[in-house]
C-alpha cells in the first residue's frame, strides 16, 4: 500500500483504525497533544482529518499510554521537540517515571543518577506500519473514502475529498 500517506481520514475512521473513543481524539485535539494535521476541526460542522502519520502517532500514544501517564507522555512529547514524535523515535522509562530519548547508538539523552535502574522498552513501527496499513487497505475496501473525487453537484464539481466537502487544498 504506497498511497496511504496520501490519504485523509475522517475521526470515525480514526477510531476505527486506532481503537480509540472519539471523546479522546477530540481531547487530545483540543490539547494540542495529537492534532489532525490534513485539516483540524475550525467549529461546529467541520470534521477533523487525519493523515496515515497522525494514526501512526496515535496507535503508537495509545500504546505508550498503557505503561505512561497522559503528563509522562506530554512531558515525553516536549522533549523530543519534533514534527511527529510519536512516529519515529525510541525512548526509555526510567524507574521514577522519567522518560529518556535513545540516541542512534543506544545512547540515552537524558542525565541519569548513576546506578539508576532503567526500565527499557521498544514500540515497534514497522509492525504498527504493516498492521495499520492492512487496517486500512480493508477499511477502504468496504468504504472507498478518503479518497480525492470529484461528484456533480458538490461544489460545483471541484475535487473534494470522497464523502465530504472539504477541498484537498484546505
Amino acid at each position: 500500500m504506497g498511497d496511504s500517506a496520501m490519504l485523509a481520514f475522517t475521526t470515525e475512521e480514526a477510531q476505527r483504525l486506532t481503537r480509540l473513543s472519539a471523546r479522546r481524539l477530540q481531547y487530545w485535539d483540543e490539547t494540542d497533544f495529537i492534532r489532525p494535521s490534513v485539516a483540524a476541526r475550525q467549529g461546529r460542522g467541520w470534521p477533523r482529518l487525519y493523515s496515515f502519520r497522525d494514526l501512526v502517532q496515535l496507535r503508537v500514544a495509545v500504546q505508550l499510554r498503557d505503561r505512561l501517564s497522559l503528563q509522562a507522555l506530554r512531558r515525553l512529547k516536549a522533549a523530543l521537540d519534533t514534527e511527529a514524535p510519536f512516529a519515529s523515535v525510541r525512548f526509555a522509562l526510567l524507574a521514577d517515571d522519567e522518560v529518556v530519548l535513545l540516541g542512534p547508538e543506544g545512547h540515552y539523552e537524558a542525565a541519569r543518577a548513576p546506578g539508576q535502574i532503567v526500565i527499557e522498552f521498544d514500540v515497534p513501527l514497522q509492525e504498527i506500519r504493516v498492521t495499520l496499513e492492512r487496517d486500512v487497505d480493508r477499511l477502504r475496501a468496504r468504504k472507498g473514502a478518503g479518497r480525492v473525487e470529484k461528484r456533480r453537484g458538490v461544489l460545483g464539481s471541484q475535487p473534494v475529498f470522497a464523502g465530504t466537502r472539504i477541498r484537498p487544498e484546505t
